[in-house]
């Protein structure tokens, strides 16, 4: 079993420039000591528009290739803006079929897992129905993934919906596939007021990846590593003693214009620091 700190570690695309071509993201990721490259796809045009985009996926597998950074996880959150349990009938096809193009494009990129942004709805109100519409929608995008190869995992996220990996699991158990999992988020655990050290352990074996920010209840964004009230420490020894084999990431965001820009050295030095022991 490998320890904490010898497991696949990398990086959020939207940690760094979108002006960077592809060569100069995977080269900029590779010089500040990560082992991959978790690409991003949101609901804006340019991001959506690889997936159909043939050509730009190629460039991003030769960038991987000659730079010798793997793509293993894809953040796929288009479908806040399509959510898979919207009682809009057009707007869940919608996310359906963006999953299911999103899947097509991890396994031609080389993407093991997709780490979606589980919302049953977005802007609406939630209600019985939406939460059964997700529980049909993503059935149907796990029947596609299996038969691409890849991993959906449900992200803990800053929704009543799904903001803990106890919740996540009841999907998995429900679905009962080797292609739905979960992608935990401790940043996003705790800021919606729950504590990870006691509800991640839940997960158990079902953990695909752990993506780390840091936050403070009721804030889930933009708060440096070390700058919020994550406990990380704690956090660290608890993924040591359920034995977690999996992959991790750090996660930022690059602002247009902003005076200080997210630095992903000191960010990978802080987290590897505090694995240091495990």
């Amino acid at each position: 079993m490998l320890k904490l700190r010898d497991l696949p570690f990398g990086l959020y695309e939207k940690s760094i420039s979108p002006h960077l071509d592809w060569e100069e993201k995977f080269k900029t990721i590779k010089d500040a000591g990560y082992d991959y490259f978790e690409i991003a796809i949101d609901a804006t045009p340019g991001r959506l528009g690889r997936l159909e985009d043939r050509s730009e996926q190629l460039k991003i597998r030769r960038a991987s290739e000659s730079l010798d950074t793997p793509l293993y996880t894809m953040a796929f959150t288009a479908n806040r803006f399509y959510p898979l349990g919207s009682e809009n009938d057009s707007i869940r096809a919608e996310g359906i079929r963006l999953c299911k193009r999103a899947l097509d494009f991890a396994s031609y990129v080389g993407c093991r897992t997709i780490n979606i942004a589980s919302y049953d709805e977005y802007e609406n109100p939630r209600n019985l129905n939406t939460e059964g519409h997700f529980l049909e929608s993503i059935k149907r995008c796990v029947d596609h993934a299996a038969i691409r190869g890849v991993i959906i995992s449900l992200e803990t996220m800053d929704s009543p919906f799904m903001d803990t990996t106890r919740k996540a699991l009841q999907y998995v158990h429900a679905v009962d596939s080797a292609f739905l999992q979960i992608g935990a988020d401790p940043g996003n655990i705790h800021g919606m007021g729950h504590n990870p050290v006691t509800d991640i352990p839940a997960g158990g074996k079902h953990i695909v990846e752990v993506e780390f920010k840091d936050t403070v209840h009721g804030c889930v964004r933009d708060i440096f590593f070390g700058e919020g009230t994550l406990d990380f420490d704690a956090v660290f020894k608890m993924l040591h003693e359920i034995e977690y084999q999996g992959f991790l990431a750090a996660e930022m965001w690059w602002h247009e214009g902003a005076e200080t820009q997210p630095c992903i050295v000191k960010a990978r030095e802080f987290l590897k620091c505090k694995m240091a022991d495990y």
